[in-house]
């Protein structure tokens, strides 16, 4: 099976896929629950992450947490039919509203997804954070947007294990999502003590390197959100964007299994046509504030 099983602590694991961009999911084993977080993109991957799941349970009660509604963490929901779902409001809202559509689209382009069907959060977080306290765990589950709207992030206090979600990655990727929702919710990880960072995707981040990879992080989005405003000053097309190399911007090429230059070439045309618009939406209130002030002259 190309899926890799770390055991990060006693009672924490991780898995990761190999079949669909290192994606992550998380299983912690508590004294009165097992939480899963998030599932993996194919079913027999997240098959093997129940299997664990049902001898770690023992009858207890299992919970299975959605950092975010995108299919490659949230299609094998419908393998948990007694686990409790807990979601940001925000992700309930997404999966009701493009959760049927994706699913047909998976299906239609590999049939082993035929057997999954859409299952939605049955606990939603409207505002402000949850404390989920399992007996000897206690999870701190806090909105995370950036990567998109409806990001949650898991701290596990005991442990010092933060399980961030599509927020932290390898590159960050914002197509989706916000550059300054990202920014806020990395500076918000560095409230909490953390011994290991896990990632939506990529490789567990230990305690030495956490602050170093979330401050990367944040440059790499400060510097394509000031060199696309550049290239938008300057009267740059879209197409002149490629001259921005990954590495320019202060990530490796070879991250995420090599797919850090086409995330990062998609992250600049979406800023790039986010702050077209911003610059167009300003000049336009502008021009009519300035026609409003010529009429009443006038």
């Amino acid at each position: 099976m190309p899926m890799q099983r770390d055991r990060i602590t006693d009672d924490i694991y991780v898995f990761t896929s190999d079949l669909y961009a290192q994606v992550n999911a998380g299983v912690i084993s508590a004294s009165d629950g097992v939480v899963v977080i998030d599932t993996l993109p194919f079913p027999e991957e997240t098959r093997e992450i129940i299997a664990l799941v049902e001898r770690e349970a023992g009858g207890r009660p299992i919970y299975l947490v959605f950092s975010h509604y995108h299919t490659d963490h949230t299609l094998g929901a419908c393998l948990f039919p007694k686990a409790i779902v807990i979601a940001h409001a925000l992700c309930r809202r997404r999966m009701e509203e493009h959760g049927e559509r994706a699913l047909r689209e998976t299906i239609a382009q590999d049939t082993a997804f035929a057997t999954l069907s859409l299952r939605l959060p049955d606990v939603v977080i409207e505002e402000g954070d949850l404390v989920l306290r399992l007996g000897n765990k206690t999870l701190h589950l806090f909105h995370a947007p950036g990567h998109s709207s409806d990001g949650l992030a898991v701290y596990v206090r005991e442990d010092r294990i933060l399980f961030a979600g599509d927020v932290m990655m390898p590159i960050p990727y914002i197509v989706d999502g916000d550059v300054e929702q990202a920014i806020a919710t990395l500076q918000r990880f560095r409230e909490f003590q953390i011994e290991t960072l896990v990632p939506g995707h990529g490789e567990p981040i230990l305690r030495g390197e956490v602050s170093d990879a979330i401050q990367t992080s944040i440059n790499y989005l400060n510097t394509i959100t000031r060199e696309v405003w550049r290239y938008l000053q300057q009267g740059k097309s879209r197409e002149a964007l490629r001259e921005l190399d990954v590495e320019t911007c202060g990530i490796s090429r070879i991250a995420l299994g090599g797919l850090a230059p086409q995330l990062h070439h998609r992250n600049l045309l979406a800023l790039y046509q986010r702050l077209r618009t911003e610059t167009d939406l300003a000049y336009k209130v502008r021009a009519t504030k300035s026609s409003s002030r010529s009429s009443k002259v006038s």
